[in-house]
């Protein structure tokens, strides 16, 4: 499911820019991962037929009619782009999309950061096999004072230059998690600005989350037990995340004192244990569903902290836009998707929006 996943994350596999690039430059990388997009690429299977066919099974048929759904919900309702993501379906063999390497340095969250063609500069990478994200793995690693993690992914975004599908192992997902999911996936698609990784995973992130309970809430109805477990998820994921922003908070203040590189590597297992310990004792009055019960056993480093700050660092901001607007989340869409224009600091520029429409509202 969306987040139990030990580290939700996506690679923006652009294959035509990957393509030229790797003609042209010999780059081994984007072209193997460009295969192993193109390999499920062949696979697709049009929804529409799918439905048609006769062999088709009840919980398949119910998903991809669940999946259609929320596509144009996430159109219609919430002003995503339009185009043809969520209009095929790949099956594949095991229950995640790609591998994905994270980097940071271990005394700080400085992150290791790569570069692509058309999308920029990112600070993940990811693979379609698993012994290559291995690899790369090792081999930042070797280079010395490095934390790596390799996550994993259920869903990747090409930004609209191809046909995002749906995979088969999602028919597993609750209705939030797959509407979230899509909505968070279309976001990218339609809102993705150079070079600001945080930034656009930030913003993909809240519009997923609150556009997938506007969702169950619209189709559902707020009586209904899909609205009430995913008031449930959604608690708990924010319980989490301001239980990793507290962990990121203590390491960021060691990493920034006057102390040796020594004393920071050290102190820095000490604020892991400590971590995991208070999960571990006090999971039940944390916690509302089973989901992270993980947590008190994970292997905590920079690199993964770092990961999951990147999706959630600095929501508070969304949210302040989001009642500006009197939690109309098109409208906030709409002002979010003109940051591309924007050239001055974008959340300088978000903040300057919020106290505009403040402003209105206390006159009328």
């Amino acid at each position: 499911m969306r987040k139990n996943i030990v580290l939700k994350r996506k690679i923006l596999i652009l294959t035509v820019s990957a393509v030229f690039f790797s003609l042209f430059n010999g780059c081994c990388y984007i072209t193997k991962q460009s295969i192993g997009f193109f390999r499920h690429q062949s696979r697709a299977v049009r929804i529409d037929k799918m439905l048609a066919k006769d062999d088709i099974t009840p919980e398949q048929k119910k998903f991809l009619l669940l999946v259609q759904d929320i596509r144009m919900f996430a159109m219609d309702s919430i002003g995503l782009k339009r185009n043809k993501n969520y209009t095929k379906y790949v099956r594949i063999d095991r229950d995640y999309m790609v591998d994905v390497v994270v980097a940071s340095r271990d005394d700080s969250f400085n992150l290791y950061r790569w570069w692509f063609p058309i999308v920029g500069s990112v600070s993940y990478k990811g693979f379609f096999d698993r012994r290559d994200a291995e690899r790369q793995a090792q081999r930042i690693e070797r280079k010395g004072g490095y934390d790596v993690h390799i996550g994993r992914a259920s869903a990747f975004s090409t930004l609209g230059f191809f046909s995002d599908p749906v995979y088969s192992f999602m028919i597993n997902y609750s209705v939030y998690d797959l509407a979230s999911l899509i909505i968070h996936e279309q976001t990218h698609a339609t809102i993705w600005i150079k070079n600001q990784t945080q930034l656009n995973e930030e913003i993909a992130t809240f519009v997923g989350d609150v556009g997938g309970l506007w969702y169950v809430r619209d189709r559902f109805g707020e009586n209904s037990e899909q609205y009430r477990a995913a008031v449930l998820s959604k608690e708990d994921y924010a319980t989490y995340i301001n239980l990793m922003r507290s962990l990121y908070e203590k390491l960021l203040a060691l990493y920034e004192s006057e102390t040796s590189r020594e004393h920071k590597l050290a102190e820095k297992e000490l604020i892991f244990d400590d971590f995991r310990g208070h999960i571990a004792n006090n999971y039940d009055s944390l916690f509302r569903t089973p989901r992270y019960s993980g947590l008190s056993q994970a292997r905590l480093n920079n690199a993964s902290v770092a990961a999951r700050m990147t999706y959630n660092l600095d929501m508070s901001l969304f949210h302040e836009l989001y009642e500006s607007r009197e939690g109309n989340l098109a409208a906030v869409v709409r002002e979010l998707a003109g940051l591309k224009k924007v050239r001055k600091n974008h959340k300088e520029h978000i903040r300057g929006l919020i106290d505009k429409y403040s402003t209105c509202t206390d006159r009328q």
